[in-house]
């Protein structure tokens, strides 16, 4: 795994958002004071990951305190950088302050994605989080603990590990290899003997208490009573088999001379029914005959009423043709008479000639007005200009002197145009009077004129009406409408005697048609009871028989077996029934309490045989339990000894050893690295392969050797731990060696350059200035009491 690219925010003291590209860097340092969050940018890619951090519960503590939302982006590439990966984990909450001021925090769902690219597009990859987590160790290869014990490398225990106290190294990598797991197998062991000891207990109580009567003598005596008991079944059913058959043949001699006294009584009812039916036939008989005399007398009085359909429709035609005529004629009676009174239109005229006349003086009268109008308008205009004129003034109107003026007086204006006003509203009144008055006489005129159109259409419809009238007659009526409606009644009267006579001629027929199938059924049902009876005295008599041969039967049944008992019964002709049936009963009841025990022996039988086998298996699997209990147990000794935990960290010890040879090689090719007594040792090539403690190393040495070492757990522990090689291609050293001399720090420096041919990413968190200075890749880290913030330099 390798990161590429790392964003953040409201993380711990990372409130604001902080973004860091990692696509470039290969060896970085993360710098800062103490306690400004270097280290938590490392905790932030195990979140982004894992969902979880070291040293810390659970996620409400890594939520800045200021805010209500915490986001970690991580991207990422794994095998080399052919898979590209982003993971996005992001948390709410919701804060509500309550009435006492206090603060409530409710935690929202958190909400994660895992996405790959894949042809320029990011497609996701798994939609839950246990699916996500799962999906990424595998991806990984390393599980959250194992992740921060092979690339997040503890922070101040490598000195330790390599140099320091042997029993606290014994008890890291006892942390670091897992190797409580064996005391937990040994536990584990102890455990399974134990319970397969109390198995074996448990089956051995099995065999004494639940198979103790599994043995081949029980089985044999079952065997022997089973072979005695299965002759005396056989004759009990036997018999109960001769008891059923009895009973049965008992029950047929009861039903067959049921039978036979219930045939002899239907055969006497069969011969009574004949004699009943052939009186109803005789009685039917003469009154078919009845009811075709009457038949034919009503048949007779039709003939005689003398109802023609033909005449009696064409009358009711000629009826109706008749009203119409005489409708016509009415209606040309009172055109004629309106046609011949013009006295309207004369009065029209004369009141149309006195309106006229008043319209004319109307007129008259208005333009004397008018005229009257202009002579006082004149007046008024002489009056105006004699004004102010005296004898000898120039004429205003012919320039002339002015001789004697003429004396005179103007009349009203005013009243002469109210005069005209009204004369005008006269005028109009009369002309409104005129226009009526012409309009009334137009339609006197009008109705005149149409009264005489209709009195000569109308003579024309009577006339044709007449016609029609005479044609539609039949013979011997006159066209007159009285004439006509007597013959019409003449013919509804027929009408109605021919309509009485056929309802009740076809009553009749209908009654008859019903009554003859009747007395033909009777006759037919008199010759099938009479068959019916001759049919029932033959059944009567075959039950008869019937009932002497099952008595046969039956009493043959009772000498072979030697029921005395019964054998009386039946010569006392009473019905053995009874008596058979309880014998039969107990028969039953012997037979089913012997097949009882049969089947009560052969489950035991069975039980026996299973037993035996299933003891015999028990015996085994008894033998098995104790064999695998003892070795559980002896595993559970070897464990218990100390020496198989030593040689494990002795191995572990020796493969690291190994792989920081090779890391050194590169490093600082001075050293290889060994095990000497549980110590470990280096030899400098520099002094002849002198084998010397780590303990002689100086601070830059030491730091050498520390990293050479560190580089060899992160590589060999997911091996060393049990769990499938992943290829690291990161590593981050949360350094605790403390404040290097400027003499080694060269020595530090050339031993970190180195790690860049390995192709892996090696970042280091430190304080130490000189460190940060002399590496050219390093993530600044600041801190503020608004938050911390982190920039690449």
């Amino acid at each position: 795994m390798r990161p590429r690219n790392l964003r953040l925010r409201g993380f711990t003291c990372y409130s604001d958002e902080v973004e860091i590209d990692f696509s470039k860097m290969d060896l970085f340092v993360i710098s800062g004071p103490t306690g400004s969050g270097k280290s938590t940018l490392i905790d932030a890619i195990c979140y982004a990951l894992y969902g979880r951090v070291p040293r810390v519960e659970g996620t409400a503590a890594l939520m800045s305190h200021n805010r209500d939302e915490m986001f970690v982006h991580l991207e990422f590439s794994v095998n080399r950088g052919d898979d590209v990966y982003r993971v996005i984990r992001t948390i709410n909450h919701k804060k509500k302050t309550a009435k006492d001021g206090t603060e409530k925090v409710t935690k929202l769902p958190s909400l994660v994605q895992l996405e790959k690219y894949v042809d320029g597009v990011w497609e996701p990859q798994a939609g839950k989080v246990k699916d996500i987590n799962h999906e990424i160790e595998e991806l990984l290869g390393l599980d959250f603990t194992g992740f921060t014990r092979c690339i997040v490398l503890p922070q101040g225990q490598f000195q330790e590990f390599l140099s320091g106290d042997a029993q606290k190294r014994r008890e890291l990598l006892t942390e670091l290899l897992d190797i409580g797991v064996y005391a937990r197998i040994m536990t584990a062991a102890n455990g399974r003997a134990r319970s397969l000891e109390q198995d074996a207990g448990a089956i051995d109580r099995r065999l004494t208490e639940d198979y103790a009567d599994a043995t081949q003598e029980a089985l044999d005596a079952t065997r022997a009573e089973l072979t005695e008991l299965a002759p005396q079944l056989d004759a009990t059913r036997g018999q109960r088999a001769a008891l059923q058959q009895a009973v049965e043949l008992a029950a047929g001699v009861r039903d067959a001379r049921r039978r036979e006294r219930a045939l002899r009584e239907d055969h006497t009812k069969a011969l009574e029914e004949a004699e009943r039916l052939k009186k109803l036939a005789a009685e039917g008989q003469h009154q078919v005959a009845t009811m075709r005399a009457d038949i034919a007398s009503i048949e007779k009085d039709l003939a005689s009423v003398g109802y023609d359909r033909e005449r009696h429709r064409a009358l009711g035609l000629a009826e109706q043709q008749a009203r119409r005529v005489a409708q016509i004629e009415r209606d040309l009676a009172g055109a004629q008479k309106a046609a011949a009174d013009a006295s309207g239109v004369g009065r029209a005229e004369q009141a149309c000639a006195q309106t006229r006349q008043a319209a004319t003086d109307a007129t008259a009268q208005r333009e004397a007005a008018e005229t009257h109008r202009e002579d006082v308008r004149r007046g008024q205009a002489a009056e105006h200009l004699r004004s102010g004129l005296k004898k000898g003034d120039m004429c205003p109107v012919c320039g002339g002197a002015v001789g004697t003026l003429p004396r005179g007086k103007a009349g009203s204006i005013d009243a002469a145009e109210k005069a005209v006003k009204a004369a005008q509203a006269v005028e109009k009144k009369s002309a409104d009077a005129l226009h009526a008055a012409e309009l009334a006489l137009q339609r006197e005129q009008q109705a005149l004129d149409t009264a005489r159109d209709q009195a000569t259409r109308l003579d024309a419809d009577a006339g044709a009406a007449r016609k029609q009238l005479a044609a539609s007659l039949p013979k011997g009526v006159a066209p007159d409408e009285q004439a006509i409606l007597a013959a019409l009644k003449t013919q509804d009267e027929a009408a109605a005697r021919e309509t009485e006579l056929t309802g009740s001629r076809d009553d009749a027929r209908r009654a008859l048609d019903e009554l003859q199938p009747q007395v033909e059924d009777a006759a037919i049902a008199v010759a099938k009871r009479e068959e019916s009876a001759t049919q029932l005295i033959e059944q009567a008599k075959s039950a008869g028989a019937e009932a002497a041969s099952a008595r046969e039967d039956l009493t043959e049944l009772t000498a072979r077996w030697c029921w005395d008992d019964v054998r009386a019964e039946i010569e006392g002709k009473r019905d053995p029934q009874p008596l058979l049936k309880t014998r039969r009963d107990d028969c039953q009841a012997e037979a089913d309490r012997m097949t009882a025990r049969v089947a009560t022996l052969e489950a035991s039988a069975g039980r026996i045989e299973e037993g035996i086998a299933k003891a015999a298996d028990l015996r085994v699997e008894l033998e098995e339990k104790r064999g695998q209990a003892a070795l559980y147990a002896e595993l559970g000794r070897l464990l218990r000894a100390d020496n198989f935990q030593k040689f494990v960290i002795e191995e572990a010890m020796q493969a690291l050893a190994e792989s920081a040879t090779q890391h050194l090689a590169t490093l600082y090719d001075r050293f290889a690295m060994t095990v000497d007594d549980g110590e470990f040792c280096v030899i400098d090539h520099w002094q002849a392969d002198q084998r010397r403690s780590a303990r002689t190393l100086s601070g830059g040495e030491t730091f050498v050797a520390s990293l050479a070492l560190a580089l060899a757990l992160s590589e060999r522990l997911p091996e060393l731990r049990n769990r499938n090689a992943a290829v690291l291609e990161s590593l981050f050293l949360d350094e605790g060696f403390g404040t290097l001399d400027p003499d080694v720090l060269e020595v530090v420096i050339t031993a970190l350059e180195g790690l860049r041919s390995e192709e892996r990413m090696v970042g280091i968190i430190t304080h130490v200035p000189e460190l940060a200075r002399r590496i050219d890749a390093r993530i600044e880290v600041t801190k503020s009491p608004a938050g911390s913030m982190a920039a690449v330099g």
